[in-house]
């Protein structure tokens, strides 16, 4: 994906993103369907989003001259969530339910900075997706706030 961002070959970065929706969505549910939902696997699903997300939105946010707040607030949201859950000891990931919305959002962000390099959608797009970019900025300071708080209450 970097290498493809680096190229400027935004279609096959476009075809990649998609391919790592699905392969998330299907290996999944493939587990599920198996029962082979497993602490470690969870903890390794949930790395490689963040890890992807963050990376896309990190080159994206270098292609497009944005702030790279953002990625660094994923970064520090992940690693709250895991020690937070205390999954680097092998307990299950629990997530808020901010936390997931910020997930999904993160996503959504990364491939509406993709479509914007495919497309070149019509000015509207570039304000629209500045205000999502700074939304997910404050949703993902409340999410680590909210986190901070509730394991302080415990």
């Amino acid at each position: 994906m970097i290498l493809a961002f680096y190229q400027e070959l935004w279609l096959v970065s476009g075809a990649l993103f998609l391919l790592a929706i699905v392969s998330d969505l299907l290996d999944g549910a493939l587990a599920r369907r198996r029962d082979q939902v497993t602490k470690i696997g969870g903890l390794i699903d949930h790395a490689a989003d963040a890890t992807f997300v963050t990376v896309t939105i990190t080159c994206m946010a270098l292609q497009q001259d944005r702030s790279l707040l953002l990625s660094i607030l994923i970064i520090l949201a992940f690693a709250q969530y895991v020690f937070d859950s205390q999954a680097h000891r092998g307990q299950r990931l629990i997530a808020s339910r901010l936390g997931r919305y910020n997930g999904i959002g993160y996503f959504l962000l990364a491939g509406a900075l993709l479509l914007e390099e495919i497309l070149t959608p019509p000015p509207p797009w570039d304000m629209a997706l500045m205000l999502f970019y700074w939304g997910l900025i404050i949703t993902t300071v409340l999410s680590i706030l909210d986190r901070g708080f509730a394991q302080r209450q415990s």
